[in-house]
């Protein structure tokens, strides 16, 4: 995390990460710079923050094409429960370059015992080499997860409850 996480004051800080997409808003695709800029997928008391959200998958996928399925391209999807449980939020990568998840070891840790990755905690998108992106998440319980990255599509799906 290069802009979000202020280690002086230990704690996050958006003003630099804003100031960040300022100066790289003419090389990001816009619907790229949208997400990334967009207060709702930050702001603690937003439904559809990705702040406080809950990891429900992680697939990394090899798309294949050609006559022999040869040609291999990575993708990678996220599925979160949103902060208030009513909805999922859906983010996909595709032209994955690189992606690294560690979840390090909690055990004895009275805490943690009722979560896996616990809340998310932060994220941000950089831009990277000729083009491309990287969106780093860090969850409560000091996981963190990069995707490397091409293309990028977000969307929500509203969860149905019961009366």
């Amino acid at each position: 995390m290069e802009y979000i996480i202020n280690s002086a004051t230990e704690g996050i800080d958006f003003s630099s990460y804003l100031d960040y997409l300022l100066t790289i808003r003419t090389r990001v695709p816009e619907h790229i710079y949208a997400f990334a800029s967009d207060p709702s997928n930050f702001d603690l008391t937003a439904s559809s923050s990705l702040h406080d959200a809950w990891l429900e998958s992680l697939t990394v996928r090899e798309q294949a094409s050609g006559s022999r399925n040869e040609v291999r391209r990575l993708e990678v999807s996220l599925c979160l429960l949103g902060p208030y449980h009513d909805r999922l939020i859906h983010l996909s990568y595709s032209g994955v370059q690189r992606y690294l998840f560690d979840a390090p070891n909690r055990a004895g840790d009275a805490r943690f015992d009722h979560t896996a990755h616990g809340d998310l905690y932060t994220h941000e998108i950089r831009l990277v080499g000729d083009g491309g992106f990287v969106h780093e998440f860090v969850f409560e319980r000091g996981g963190t997860l990069l995707v490397e990255f091409s293309g990028f599509s977000h969307r929500e799906e509203m969860l149905k409850r019961d009366a």
